[in-house]
């Protein structure tokens, strides 16, 4: 193995440990609950909507889709979509020349729901992404599939008691550095959750468990298993306010880290985890205009080595709906979770997202968040080489510091009942002067890559 190999090897274990940090908010869930009709155009994910989706906290005015069979509705879509990326490998300028590339993602998908229920209700989605890129053999090599698909099934909905089981596959295609490694991750949870919504529905309990696999196509060693437990009460002391508490357990480990004799010498690699997180809340609109998500607690990384993450955590959001057609979003996190590298990443994430309707043709979304993180002390274990040669690579600090910026825009247009079209820009930057040195040379594992497409949308 080359000493470039390695670099480029450790460069991607370090970004990979970046690609599984924190893009969740507090409104986001691995739940498998989320109701997959297709309620915009763009809506296939983050990818399009940005940090807190497009359209969030607007009133719905497009139109219903889908085909009546029996009980259930059909809901067909076909998403096709040219783009260009700048920074094809994510590759840290300093490293060398970033790879522009131009792509085609071929959406097609399904969902299929009983909107009428009664004792059972029913969701189902099935959302392909067929990726072909163009260019040299390096960028075509990297032609794949991806995808998402969820179903639950919720039985007696309409009841005090309510159970709803749950899965959801999702496979994330995600380049690498200019090496046959990638960070492609097949990512599963299925699990069970427990309503109980006494009286008038005014207080609602919920318990919920979660087993997750995740599994990598050649970054084995980032292989996790977790399960998860979830309680949430909640009391509805106005009409559209809450007040909640919330708690969250797992216990994470990686499935692929060998045992302790056999281990590196590394300190902070591949530490599996047990993070506790409790909230205290509020929730709704103050006015019929201002509404906020307040909620404050504690976390704990509880690792199985290494130094903890065991401090305060929250979030502070508000919304102005200055119009049926017209919301911004402001808010500030500050949270934690695993890392691969230094066993836990903490951050503080200032954000703010606008959108406005104009008319029933199009919307506009514009967001912007930006993450300042501290990871655990990581130090690099040795690396044997195939003739036997052992190479000891070094962090240019044991506690990595970054930042990293996502902004964008997305316009998305309502031409037809049948057809829309969607045209954004994406921008990504992870500004850090963090590197592996191996035999001298560093390898940064910043990067910046702009994001230019366009998506034809068919629905039915």
């Amino acid at each position: 193995m080359s000493s470039s190999r390695i670099a480029c090897w450790l460069v991607g274990v370090a970004l990979a440990a970046a690609a599984v940090s924190p893009h969740a908010h507090a409104q986001s869930s691995e739940s498998g609950l989320s109701d997959p009709r297709i309620i915009s155009p763009a809506g296939l994910g983050p990818r399009y909507s940005g940090f807190l989706g497009s359209g969030l906290g607007l009133v719905s005015k497009k139109p219903n889709y889908g085909i009546s069979a029996g009980e259930f509705v059909l809901q067909p879509r076909f998403f096709l979509e040219s783009e260009y990326r700048t920074n094809f490998f994510r590759l840290d300028e300093r490293d060398g020349d970033p790879t522009g590339v131009m792509a085609l993602h071929v959406r097609p998908g399904v969902a299929m729901f009983n909107p009428d229920f009664t004792d059972v209700a029913v969701t189902f989605g099935v959302d392909l992404d067929v990726f072909v890129p163009f260019g040299d053999e390096d960028v075509s090599d990297k032609t794949n599939l991806g995808g998402k698909a969820n179903v639950s099934v919720a039985l007696f909905p309409r009841s005090a008691f309510t159970l709803t089981l749950h899965e959801t596959f999702e496979r994330t295609l995600w380049m690498r550095p200019q090496i046959s490694t990638t960070a492609n991750k097949n990512h599963n949870v299925i699990g069970a959750d427990l309503a109980f919504a006494p009286g008038g529905r005014a207080l609602d309990f919920s318990l919920g468990y979660a087993f997750g696999l995740t599994r990598y196509d050649d970054l084995d060693r980032l292989d996790t298993d977790d399960h998860s437990l979830r309680f949430m009460a909640s009391w509805r002391f106005y009409p559209m306010t809450y007040a909640f508490l919330e708690s969250t357990w797992s216990m994470s480990s990686f499935a692929n880290r060998p045992a302790a004799d056999n281990d590196t010498d590394g300190v902070g690699n591949f530490i599996g985890g047990a993070p506790l997180k409790v909230y205290a809340g509020l929730s709704g609109y103050i006015t019929e205009r201002l509404a906020v998500l307040l909620r404050a607690g504690y976390g704990n990384s509880m690792l199985k080595s290494g130094e903890d993450f065991e401090s305060f955590i929250g979030m502070a959001q508000a919304s102005w709906r200055f119009s049926e057609k017209t919301v911004l979003h402001v808010g500030l996190a500050r949270d934690f979770e695993l890392a691969p590298l230094g066993g836990q990443v903490a951050y503080i994430r200032p954000y703010v997202s606008f959108t406005q309707r104009f008319g029933e043709l199009a919307e506009l979304s514009v967001d912007l968040a930006w993450d300042f993180r501290s990871y655990g002390e990581w130090r690099p274990g040795s690396i044997e080489l195939a003739d036997g040669q052992v190479i000891s690579p070094q962090a240019s600090s044991p506690n990595r510091d970054e930042q990293m910026l996502r902004a964008g825009a997305i316009l998305d247009f309502d031409v037809t009942r049948l057809f829309g079209a969607t045209v954004g820009y994406r921008f990504e930057n992870v500004i850090t002067d963090f590197a592996v040195v191996t035999l001298g040379r560093p390898s940064y594992t910043g990067y910046q890559d702009h994001r230019l497409y366009a998506t034809l949308n068919l629905r039915y």
